[in-house]
């Protein structure tokens, strides 16, 4: 017998009857009858209608549930030049998004909904807002239409539809159980905006309601890329070196690219996770940069020399990290930025920026101290009129301290 599928499938030989009427299929009145005493055949009849009814029941209309990936991307690309330049992002990498958290085999399907960003993405588009709640919509269709475990991915703008969708269902009596989805967040931009915004503040200029965090059913995963001002702000706004930073991390570095990370690359330390009332775990990946996405623009829009990059990390690094640390802001300690520098060899006559000396620098406690030793690093005639002005600009960013 050729069955294609359970509900193509006819019977085409003899004693098929009762093997059809077990499938549930049609039955042709032009099978012989099974002969009374025929018990061999009555034997395997009933083997092959039993076991096609375990089929049937497992396999529903004969097709195994496989899992699914449902991805919902970022913010569509600017039609204006300037503001395109600053993000950048393939739409041919859509499917790829996540794609490393989640079972390699699973299949993919790309949520459509506007990823618009009204006025960056044009003056017709809709607002965030909008774009969110019509994402949600979509997300909840493609959900509640999807059998089988489900994996749910998004990047940035997609990350509000997410936390939305996540929101929805927790408060859903009709919602699929805990085990069938995983959602997977990738530089979730609702970490700044709780940062900025107390839950339930609308904040007109992208008409989007900031959320309460909800307490969801479900599993998530968060992708958190380090200095990316969507999903690691700084704790003090106040640096400015810092949300310069922040701004080339989330516009041009790390933001996007956390998609795309490895899990199998982040160290343990950069691995937590937690266990809410629900029982669903929250296990989020700190994804480090070896390199400060300011130092990194530097580099390839200012003319900074790549082989000064490694000074000029090591000199800012220090300040930038203390907005990160918890509690008040302290004062600059010089000691932690002239450790930076003094790792560094000497730098050889083809390097453009110069440390200058840190002889007796270490010993220095002052601000001002400090500030000194980073200006210098950030001080070069050899670096281009471009990395001049842009390190000009850096060196005004600089602590001003009081001179002891």
């Amino acid at each position: 017998m050729k069955c294609p599928g359970v509900s193509d499938c006819v019977a085409t030989v003899r004693h098929d009857n009762v093997f059809a009427i077990a499938a549930g299929l049609r039955w042709s009145a032009a099978v012989p009858p099974l002969h009374e005493g025929d018990a061999v055949t009555k034997l395997l009849v009933g083997a092959i209608a039993g076991g096609m009814l375990a089929c049937a029941a497992i396999l529903g209309d004969g097709i195994a549930s496989a899992d699914t990936a449902l991805i919902v991307p970022g913010t569509a690309p600017s039609p204006y030049g300037p503001l395109r330049s600053l993000y950048h992002f393939n739409p041919a990498m859509q499917p790829q998004i996540g794609a490393n958290y989640y079972n390699p085999t699973a299949t993919r399907h790309v949520v459509s909904y506007p990823g618009s960003f009204w006025p960056v993405t044009g003056l017709n588009s809709p607002t965030v807002g909008s774009s969110v709640s019509a994402g949600t919509n979509n997300l909840d269709a493609a959900i509640r239409s999807t059998d089988g475990p489900i994996f749910v991915a998004g990047l940035s703008q997609g990350t509000l539809v997410l936390d939305r969708e996540q929101a929805r269902l927790a408060n859903d009596p009709t919602a699929p159980p805990p085990g069938q989805l995983t959602f997977i967040k990738a530089g979730d931009p609702n970490n700044l905006l709780w940062r900025a915004f107390r839950p339930g503040t609308h904040v007109p200029i992208i008409d989007y309601t900031v959320p309460a965090p909800a307490e969801s059913q479900y599993d998530t995963i968060n992708i958190v890329g380090q200095y990316d001002i969507f999903s690691d702000p700084p704790n003090r706004p106040g640096n400015l070196l810092a949300d310069l930073n922040a701004i080339a991390a989330g516009g041009y570095y790390g933001h996007s690219a956390t998609a795309f990370s490895d899990p199998a690359r982040v160290a343990p330390r950069d691995i937590t996770t937690t266990t809410n009332s629900l029982g669903a775990t929250t296990t989020t990946y700190f994804i480090r940069t070896d390199q400060l996405p300011l130092v990194r623009a530097l580099v390839d829009m200012a003319g900074l020399p790549p082989q000064a990059a490694g000074t000029v990390d090591a000199a800012l690094r220090p300040i930038i990290d203390r907005a990160y640390q918890p509690g008040p802001a302290p004062a600059v300690n010089p000691r932690d930025l002239v450790q930076g520098i003094r790792g560094i060899p000497a730098i050889a006559p083809a390097i453009a920026i110069p440390i200058g000396s840190t002889t007796g620098a270490s010993a220095a406690t002052s601000t001002a101290a400090a500030t000194a030793a980073a200006t210098n690093a950030l001080r070069g005639a050899n670096v281009g009129p471009g990395a001049n002005k842009a390190l000009s600009m850096v060196r005004g960013l600089l602590p001003k301290g009081k001179k002891h």
